[in-house]
């Protein structure tokens, strides 16, 4: 079968019978800087390609945020956990890798297999972010964050992982969507910091498809003190989950953050801890155009332009 068929076929039912919104084929050799235990022929040996796709984020729920750090009504924020995040997205991103690796199967007698959707199902997975970048979907943030041109970080990404040989899609070759440089907003409006200040040559640089890129430097340990709601100040319980003690003052030695989760694991939702009590990162983010299309209608009171120099503006 002309593998340009194949191709089109499988993209056709990720985006109508699988409903996704966007997809890309990354061949084999784009991940010859995958770290050791996560290349994908570690997960699948003779592995030759890499299909990947992504979910939009609702508008609504993402914004829902906006209450919580701005309302201070920290009910609303499930909204965003639920179906902003880690919850419906992760699950329609299941189905459509359970769909599509059937089909994958089925239409070319090569083995699928679907990656899981985050680490709601226990198991080891490859970086969807990066497997969505070697994909031509788009490209990394200064947070760190995939970025495509239609909806900015408002995505989550699957991938299935087949022996079948497709032909890789194009890099992203569009404008620059995110300019550290200029735009600040992922990195003041970060309640622990956790995001550094744009230094040149600071960078994380990912190469794939002869592509180069580079994005900050994420304090993880930082992070999870506010994704994770482990302050009291950052989740509706009014206490410490981790000890004040550990991580406050904030420096860059923060250890002691992930040695807790070690040894603490917490089993109260569908994901070994809860990591959506912040998304300011991915809220306020002015690529994708929500900012110009909600800026008007009071939304937010948070002025994001008071954190960009020289007029700049994302092109999408």
């Amino acid at each position: 079968m002309d593998p340009s068929s194949v191709v089109q076929q499988i993209k056709d039912f990720a985006l109508t019978e699988a409903r996704m919104d966007k997809v890309g084929i990354a061949g084999i050799d784009r991940f010859n800087e995958s770290p050791e235990g996560v290349h994908p022929t570690d997960f699948l040996p003779g592995c030759k390609s890499v299909i990947v796709f992504c979910t939009r984020l609702p508008d609504g729920a993402v914004n829902a945020t906006y209450r919580t750090f701005e309302d201070l009504n920290y009910n609303v924020h499930g909204v965003y956990g639920a179906f902003g995040y880690v919850g419906a997205p992760n699950y329609n991103l299941m189905f459509a890798n359970y769909k599509i690796s059937r089909f994958v199967e089925k239409l070319t007698g090569c083995a699928a297999v679907p990656e899981p959707a985050g680490p709601t199902h226990g198991a080891k997975m490859m970086s969807l972010r990066h497997c969505a970048y070697a994909a031509g979907l788009g490209e990394f943030g200064w947070s760190s964050l995939m970025l495509t041109p239609e909806f900015g970080p408002r995505n989550r990404f699957g991938a299935v992982l087949t022996t079948a040989e497709l032909p890789s899609d194009p890099m992203y070759s569009g404008p620059r969507l995110c300019d550290p440089s200029k735009c600040h907003v992922c990195e003041k409006l970060c309640p622990t910091g956790a995001i550094p200040p744009y230094v040149p040559g600071s960078e994380r640089l990912v190469c794939s498809g002869g592509k180069e890129i580079g994005y900050g430097q994420t304090n993880w340990s930082k992070c999870r003190i506010m994704c994770h709601g482990t302050g009291k100040d950052y989740n509706e319980s009014g206490t410490d989950l981790v000890p004040q003690t550990d991580w406050d003052p904030l420096n860059e030695d923060l250890d002691v953050i992930g040695e807790f989760f070690d040894a603490h694991p917490r089993e109260n939702f569908h994901q070994h801890s809860p990591s959506w009590k912040c998304g300011n990162c991915l809220s306020y983010c002015p690529v994708g155009s929500w900012y110009r299309r909600f800026r008007d209608t009071g939304l937010t009171s948070t002025n994001i332009d008071a954190y960009i120099d020289d007029g700049w503006r994302s092109p999408t």
